[in-house]
């Protein structure tokens, strides 16, 4: 998989800790060994029978997976044999074909210089942006959430694309689409909607369209941060009503989270928080899966408490000890265990190190 490909998903893996989820009303065990799942609903049985019997061999304990109602409903028997867990792994604020959010053309974040995510596309065409300001956006995503956390089998919500696009994308990524992000660029800043506009003028009595340069603005950073943790917090507290847990996919730590996609995933309220520390995107070493974790660890201990489990991205890592390396770096950075992107990307050196 190449990295364009990869913006299109997201994916992760982890081994047990006792904790004390809420939501559980007692001690729960934690699994530490994690990874994202497709769909595949044009596979068989048998063909999901050998796949999920591997993933028993390399001790995968609970599976992030994507999919309809019918995925999860077929899906619960086969990983219940195996004592795997299931979450439902559903996109937030990214709505590539949601048919209902395309009724609503007002729903779509709007750049800083004035085009609509309704048919306007970052960087991508699935890239198509929801406001978290909107109620009736909030309303439909909680929706989506809870008829999720409903499903027989399903122990808990992931949500990804928790966030606003890019307004920086990674460095490796950049060239990619022929792009140099040095500073923050109007086409790349969301968002600029009246509904956005008018909130944060009531809040903080500032007008946006009056300031010469809205990105140097830290008040107008902060009103967007807290508008998605904001829309995080709602589904974690509607969620838990049905029992069910709640985790999410972020950027590797909350400083380069809130740089790049408007995203401060330390004041979500969480069970479980999966950084994606894929290295390579940043042009850094492997060494860097440690700093990445270390990051995130001490953000969440001030804050909002919730495990850290480390995100790892198979194309990554090269050879056996490149991902036993990123497992010992992830857990010395204080993650709770870790998860693989994802089963599509596993190759000979990824199994036999998990296997090990």
């Amino acid at each position: 998989m190449n990295k364009r490909e990869f913006l299109k998903l997201a994916g992760l893996t982890t081994t047990g800790v006792m904790m004390g989820l809420p939501v559980m009303g007692k001690s729960t065990k934690l699994p530490k060994r994690w990874m994202w799942l497709h769909a595949h609903d044009d596979w068989t049985d048998a063909q999901w029978e050998e796949k999920l019997d591997k993933l028993v061999e390399i001790d995968i304990e609970a599976v992030l997976l994507g999919g309809s109602e019918k995925t999860f409903k077929r899906m619960y028997p086969l990983l219940k044999k195996r004592n795997i867990e299931m979450h439902a792994w559903m996109w937030t604020l990214n709505r590539n074909g949601d048919k209902e959010a395309k009724q609503h053309p007002d729903w779509y974040t709007v750049s800083g210089d004035g085009r609509s995510c309704y048919d306007y596309h970052p960087y991508v065409d699935y890239y198509q942006w929801v406001c978290p300001s909107k109620e009736e956006v909030q309303e439909h995503i909680i929706k989506q959430a809870v008829s999720l956390a409903k499903i027989e089998g399903v122990k808990g919500v992931h949500l990804d694309y928790v966030r606003y696009s890019d307004v920086i994308l990674a460095s490796s990524l950049q060239p990619l689409y022929g792009i140099v992000q040095d500073k923050e660029y109007p086409e790349y800043d969301f968002c600029y909607c009246d509904t956005c506009r008018d909130k944060f003028l009531k809040e903080s009595g500032q007008d946006i369209r009056k300031m010469e340069d809205p990105t140097q603005s830290e008040e107008w950073r902060q009103f967007r941060y807290d508008s998605v943790t904001h829309l995080v917090n709602k589904i974690y507290d509607e969620v838990h009503k049905e029992g069910k847990l709640l985790s999410a996919a972020v950027f590797p730590y909350p400083e380069l989270a809130r740089k790049i996609c408007r995203q401060s995933w330390d004041d979500f309220k969480l069970d479980m928080v999966f950084p994606m520390v894929y290295n390579g995107f940043y042009e850094e070493p492997l060494e860097w899966v440690k700093f990445a974790t270390e990051q995130g660890v001490k953000s969440v201990k001030q804050k909002v408490k919730k495990p850290i489990i480390t995100g790892l991205y198979t194309p990554d890592l090269k050879s056996v000890e490149d991902t036993k390396k990123a497992i010992k770096l992830a857990k010395k950075g204080g993650s709770k265990g870790f998860a693989i992107f994802d089963l599509g990307g596993m190759k000979t050196p990824h199994w036999k190190a998990l296997k090990d």
